[in-house]
């Protein structure tokens, strides 16, 4: 047994993950303090938050990096077999049990077909292998049309993206609208 004050990150004990009747106690000066050493540890499969203040430890919760949290209990979730079972970092990431456990057995495959099947979808002349001189410029210039702002920065946009992919060569002086 080892005194509460005694515990620290650096121990062993508090950088591995201990099966068993175990129960670390750490002191700390404040709720910055606590998530700093309740994080620092590698595994993260699960944890418990014992408190008065629900409310708190519900915040608290959030912001653990652990696969599941038990709030003033500990390892009833393991007893809730609808509840997705598993933890983060190096105690891995899948889960059993729960959705998201039968989703671990299926193969997912996203399949996408285009709403408007007469528009033909291609890669823009400068894009294409091989790239071509202009080809960052083109980049630049396609998302500064999409993020950008301003009327007549995105007219601007256009008529350099249309000369970039009639003359391969062409760049304009300001790439991005001047704003990459």
């Amino acid at each position: 047994i080892i005194s509460p004050s005694g515990v620290t990150t650096s121990m062993r004990i508090a950088q591995e993950e201990v099966f068993g009747p175990v129960m670390t106690i750490f002191t700390y000066r404040d709720e910055q303090d606590l998530l700093r050493q309740v994080n620092c540890c590698p595994f993260a499969l699960g944890s418990s938050i014992y408190s008065r203040n629900v409310e708190q430890a519900l915040c608290l919760s959030r912001q653990v990096n652990a696969g599941m949290c038990n709030i003033n209990d500990f390892g009833i979730n393991y007893l809730c077999q609808s509840l997705p079972f598993g933890g983060m970092k190096d105690s891995g990431y899948d889960r059993f049990a729960g959705p998201e456990g039968l989703r671990g057995c299926c193969h997912v495959k996203s399949v996408t077909i285009d709403r408007f099947r007469w528009i033909g979808t291609t890669i823009p002349r400068p894009l294409a292998y091989p790239i071509a001189e202009n080809g960052w410029a083109f980049f630049q210039e396609l998302v500064a049309l999409f993020y950008g702002s301003g009327l007549l920065s995105k007219v601007d946009n256009v008529r350099n993206l249309t000369l970039m992919t009639i003359l391969r060569k062409w760049k304009p002086r300001a790439v991005g609208g001047g704003w990459i």
